[in-house]
């Protein structure tokens, strides 16, 4: 059993790999009565064409978010949900572009509850029947996304801006994506990733981590696993221009909305970790268009927006930074959102006070099982490992730092969305 120590933060998290591979991750909160269980699968929506050995495979859009759904029946008309009930736990689960995850949280039964997550997601029961019977009800879920105007929204502005990259795609997939759906498809993804060198477990809340690793140790034991064969994902390069400059188009909201976004090569930042890159461009865009910054609170006052926000993503080998606004008044707005971006500036008193406010959620987030959960897998998937000096990056963050990352942020490369309402909508 390993501990990794979060410096500053007086955390630590317990590391335990299995004889099998699996790597355990575990924190502990004793203030707490319950017990949150991830159990993940580093395959996610993106990830439709991969090369095994010299084979390549090539599925649908939405298999990630439809095995999903499939993999909670453990046989015929019985659900893991069904089992959970039986035992006080609480089971759900998350498809994202990069990663599956399989959750329960129990105040009670928690050996109990984490042997029936082991269980049923390695528990390769799939039948045509099954696939068939899914359809349906994904279809429906598909059609609800691309009819909720807040998600077309979303995935339209970042169709505009990513030319080739599947992270334009609905995780759902699209209708059609989901009738071509097979068992085969089904049965090629299972049995490539969900292998426990691809995945890792993690478990946070009020526990005895030696006793846990040990209920995995154990459980794992009973079942085999073929070997690992590792996976090469394979991906279409993303052009460095947007797919348009301007998009406009009419949907179902009640006010109409701008979308900014840059889309910039992550190359640029050189000598910038990732971590640090995101970091640095979050503090910078709280400065300049967060809640408490003086542009966002100008055009508040004037009322040209009625509200304003910001978003930061890396999709692979591009940064993609969006301000998003409520506006009646499209022009002069993007107009001033433009020249924001050639002025941003960042001064001490704000960078302190931001900094400051950042160490401090970062601090209070450890009182929150699932939050810290989701950290842990957030650093897996996106780092790779453990971030353990976090709250020591935060704190050297400084001017110098920030104006060397500002000199790469510009209007060189901006996709514009507009999103209006609907004519003669109710």
């Amino acid at each position: 059993m390993k501990e990794i120590v979060l410096e500053g933060l007086e955390e630590k998290i317990y590391e335990y790999t299995t004889k099998n591979g699996l790597k355990v991750y575990m924190w502990i909160n004793e203030k707490v009565n319950g017990c949150f269980a991830s159990l993940s699968v580093k395959y996610g929506s993106i990830h439709t064409k991969f090369k095994v050995g010299k084979k390549v495979y090539t599925v649908p859009n939405g298999l990630a978010h439809f095995l999903e759904h499939i993999k909670f029946n453990m046989k015929e008309d019985v659900t893991a949900h069904d089992e959970f009930i039986k035992i006080g736990g609480d089971s759900n689960a998350f498809t994202t572009f990069k990663y599956t995850s399989y959750i329960v949280f129990a105040t009670q039964n928690k050996i109990e509850n984490l042997n029936l997550l082991l269980d049923f997601v390695y528990n390769p029961y799939f039948t045509k029947k099954m696939i068939s019977k899914e359809k349906g009800i994904i279809v429906e879920e598909s059609n609800m996304s691309n009819d909720d105007p807040y998600s077309k929204i979303f995935y339209d502005n970042l169709k505009n801006v990513l030319q080739k990259s599947n992270y334009r795609n609905l995780i759902t997939g699209e209708v059609e994506d989901i009738k071509e759906i097979s068992l085969d498809d089904v049965e090629i993804v299972y049995d490539t990733f969900y292998h426990p060198k691809n995945m890792f477990l993690t478990i946070t809340g009020n526990f005895n981590p030696y006793e846990m690793a040990k209920t995995v140790e154990d459980n794992l034991a009973k079942k085999e696993f073929g070997e690992f064969q590792e996976v090469d994902i394979i991906s279409e390069s993303e052009p460095k221009k947007v797919t348009k400059d301007y998009l406009e188009e009419n949907v179902g909201i009640t006010y109409p909305r701008v979308k900014y976004s840059l889309k910039i090569p992550v190359n640029k930042f050189k000598n910038v970790e990732t971590i640090d890159l995101k970091l640095l461009c979050d503090l910078i865009l709280n400065i300049n268009f967060g809640s408490t910054s003086e542009f966002r609170s100008d055009l508040i006052l004037k009322g040209l927006v009625t509200s304003m926000g910001y978003s930061l993503d890396i999709y692979e080998e591009y940064l993609v930074i969006t301000i998003t606004a409520n506006t009646n008044y499209q022009d002069e707005v993007i107009k001033l959102i433009r020249e924001k971006f050639d002025n941003l500036e960042v001064d001490e008193k704000d960078i302190v006070r931001k900094r400051n406010a950042a160490i401090a959620t970062l601090i209070l987030d450890y009182e929150d099982i699932e939050q810290v959960n989701m950290k842990i897998q957030d650093d897996i998937i996106n780092e790779g490992e453990i971030i353990t000096d976090l709250k020591i990056r935060v704190a050297s963050i400084n001017q110098e730092k920030l104006e060397s990352v500002i000199n790469y942020i510009n209007n060189d490369n901006v996709a514009i969305s507009v999103f209006k309402p609907k004519e003669n909508q109710e």
